[in-house]
């Protein structure tokens, strides 16, 4: 949404982050949706929480889940990067996104062993498809100048951010139709 009010932003060659950027004219916009996301997402996370009862690997799953949409969080209040200027790895809120992003990959690959059937499938097959595109890329890396790698950066991080998000409806469903979701949320889960 953001970024088609924008003028001239490239959903596929430009970073997300550069949305919420210092100097950004959008930020405020995305400054705000980013803190409802992240109060729904750190609910849904209590919901995973309380759901799953006193299992181990549930509960390690909410925790990821919170601490994505926590990390993400702050680096995007309190480190942004600076708008139309390439960040550098070693910046506060680059390691901070870093760290969001391992949580989310992370909450999918512990969701695979916590998790059986259809869900456990998606949860390790949507970070199985990461590394295999990442190999793809490394192997086509040779042939491809570093412009031509830089201008998907956009379009490789919505679709990990989209696969992700799509996960998490995934795991919403299943504990619905598992009934524990609704359970919890009217106190009669443990």
């Amino acid at each position: 949404m953001a970024g088609t009010l924008l003028k001239g932003y490239d959903f596929s060659a430009q970073s997300m982050s550069e949305l919420s950027a210092s100097g950004s004219p959008v930020r405020s916009l995305v400054v705000s949706l980013t803190c409802v996301a992240t109060v729904l997402m750190i609910a849904f996370g209590a919901g995973i929480w309380r759901a799953e009862g006193q299992a181990l690997l549930p509960r390690v799953v909410a925790v990821l889940v919170i601490g994505h949409a926590v990390l993400g969080l702050v680096a995007t209040l309190f480190f942004p990067t600076r708008f139309s200027e390439r960040p550098t790895f070693g910046s506060a809120g680059v390691l901070l996104m870093f760290l969001s992003a391992v949580c989310f990959v992370l909450s999918m690959v512990v969701g695979a062993a916590a998790f059986s059937g259809w869900l456990g499938i998606l949860s390790i097959g949507i970070p199985a498809s990461y590394v295999l595109l990442a190999l793809l890329r490394f192997a086509t890396a040779a042939s491809s100048s570093s412009e031509q790698a830089v201008s998907m950066i956009g379009t490789r991080e919505r679709t990990m951010a989209f696969s992700f998000l799509f996960w998490a409806m995934g795991l919403a469903v299943h504990l619905l139709l598992s009934g524990r979701l609704m359970d919890s949320a009217c106190g009669l889960g443990g």
